[in-house]
Formats: C-alpha cells, sequence, structure tokens
C-alpha cells in the first residue's frame, strides 16, 4: 500500500484530526485486506521541526504507522516548490526568517535577514 495522504488543511487542528483520523482508516482497512506492506511518503525533519503543527500531525502519523504491526517504510522526502512560500512565512519572527540548522551544525542558529 503506498500512502501519499496530505491534508487539505494546514491550521493546527484540522491537519492532525486528519492525519489521524485517516491514519487509524488506513492501517485499519489494510490490517483487515491482509496488506503486507505500507509505504508512507513524509517530509525531511519532520521529527526536528515540532514548533508547526503540519509536523507534528506528520509524526503523529508515522507513529501510528510504526505502531500498526504492519511492515512499513516510511520515505522522508524535501518539500515541494509549492510549499516554498508558506514555509518561509511560518519561519518569520518580525523580518526574522529562523531556519533549522542541518543536522551537522544542530548547536548554531541559522537566522536570515530580509534586508
Amino acid at each position: 500500500m503506498i500512502d501519499v495522504a496530505n491534508s487539505p488543511s494546514f491550521e493546527d487542528n484540522a491537519v492532525m484530526e486528519f492525519f489521524q483520523t485517516s491514519g487509524r482508516n488506513l492501517l485499519s482497512a489494510e490490517s483487515k485486506a491482509g496488506v503486507k506492506h505500507h509505504i508512507a511518503l513524509s517530509v525531511v525533519g519532520t521529527e526536528r521541526l515540532q514548533d508547526s503543527g503540519y509536523f507534528r500531525a506528520k509524526a503523529a502519523q508515522e507513529s501510528l504507522i510504526k505502531q500498526s504491526g504492519i511492515p512499513y517504510s516510511i520515505i522522508h522526502s524535501t518539500q515541494f516548490f509549492e510549499f516554498l512560500g508558506g514555509i518561509v512565512k511560518s519561519a518569520a519572527q518580525g523580518e526574522n526568517i529562523h531556519l533549522s540548522p542541518p543536522p551537522s551544525s544542530r548547536s548554531r542558529r541559522t537566522t536570515w535577514r530580509s534586508q
């Protein structure tokens, strides 16, 4: 089963409700149908971006999959370009944009200031 489900809303409560409900429904149907492997598309950095309701919901989706008892693969893909504006907007604090540092430099904070 290839799971590419995505929420129609990015509002914190709505996105969490979507991934939890759709995930439980899908995994239940898979179990009844005897699905042998669940493949889910997720996002790179999901576990590190927990200030975002969307990424908390993706982490909840991943947790449901891991706890389902169905063998699984989770593919962490990079975000698509159509989401770039929303990502930048969500990282804005005044005139500063705060970005997650790469894994090799977790102790540094990266800030980009608009000119």
